[in-house]
């Protein structure tokens, strides 16, 4: 049984609780959050401990810490965590900067613990079911590759952190993070990233579209993505793929969510094997995803490996890193406006 100390408990964090809760072979022990109501709720719905601080947290009988507070925060809680010998689970993205990104991995490398970041695209079933066709060769190669994710502001986040481009780095490193990650697991590492963005009302590069060029398999990338859009307009995302054989379209306006044009006109839905996840008590969170899909096959994921005592490798802490990187790149071509070589 992997002993869970859950730190920031807002949504993202009340996502992940549910996800220990219905796993056979985790508890939630311990929660950390500064407000003490926050606190009081999750102790009182799963049964556990409470303390105002991740240094309280990492103190306590945990094996691992899922980290799920601000951005700005991550370097912070998964150095203590490390240095206390705890394996840590990092919400994405990773940092705000590389420099961060390389204290954390010396961190964990110097504690030999496990530790994963959370790209959930890597566990989203429609996108690894994409990526499984990509990779069985099927439809020959990969010509190009369009991604989009776009969103209402986050209005959710506490004392309005995300809409603060200083703390969150804006749509660029929190939501477009996500596609551009997303394009370099596919068609691998670009070397030239070309962005244009608007800024929304609170000054964040919120509506960003990236080209990425130089990939290994001289594909091209492009991702478009935006956290301003208007409040009614109902969260998107989606995932085109176009091959020498065949173009794959993801959508999660599409039902089925994902097809395959072949050439001779025909069309195809792949199965997309979803995750049977027991229903759970809630401490209430608020976002835009409401199943837990993903999020409950990551964690999973990085529970299994403790268990196991095997690191991870769907995401390693260098990919992670990687990812922010393109996000850096991406807002400094849009504020440069001009390409930027990686």
């Amino acid at each position: 049984m992997v002993r869970v100390g859950l730190a920031g408990l807002g949504f993202m964090g009340g996502t992940h609780a549910q996800c220990y809760a219905a796993l056979p072979n985790a508890k939630l022990v311990a929660v950390a959050d500064p407000e003490p109501d926050r606190r009081k709720q999750f102790a009182d719905t799963y049964g556990c401990k409470a303390f105002p601080s991740v240094e309280e947290l990492v103190a306590s009988d945990i094996d691992m810490v899922d980290v799920c507070m601000p951005t700005y925060l991550h370097e912070q809680a998964v150095t203590t965590a490390a240095a206390a010998k705890k394996h840590v689970f990092c919400e994405k993205p990773m940092a705000l900067t590389a420099a961060d990104c390389d204290a954390m991995i010396a961190a964990v490398k110097r504690a030999r613990v496990h530790f994963l970041v959370g790209h959930v695209i890597r566990f989203w079933p429609e996108y690894a079911a994409i990526k499984r066709i990509l990779d069985s060769g099927r439809y020959g190669k990969v010509r190009w590759a369009s991604a989009v994710r776009l969103s209402p502001p986050p209005t959710w986040a506490w004392k309005g952190w995300l809409t603060d481009p200083t703390l969150s780095g804006g749509a660029v490193l929190d939501l477009h993070i996500h596609d551009l990650d997303c394009l370099a697991w596919i068609l691998g590492m670009p070397k030239t990233i070309s962005a244009a963005a608007v800024r929304a009302a609170t000054g964040g590069l919120d509506n960003v579209w990236t080209t990425t060029t130089g990939h290994p398999n001289r594909a091209v990338g492009f991702a478009e993505g935006s956290l301003d859009m208007p409040a009614g307009f109902p969260f998107t995302m989606g995932l085109k793929v176009v091959l020498e054989g065949a173009s794959i379209e993801f959508s999660s306006r599409l039902s089925p969510s994902v097809l395959v044009a072949l050439p001779d006109g025909s069309v195809e839905h792949p199965e997309v094997p979803q995750p049977e996840v027991p229903a759970t008590a809630g401490a209430g969170s608020a976002g835009n995803i409401s199943a837990l899909g993903g999020y409950f096959v990551e964690v999973k994921y990085f529970v299994d490996c403790v268990e196991k005592g095997e690191a991870p490798t769907v995401v390693t802490p260098e990919e992670a890193k990687d990812a922010v990187a393109l996000c850096v790149a991406a807002a400094e071509s849009a504020v440069a406006g001009r390409p930027v070589s990686l």
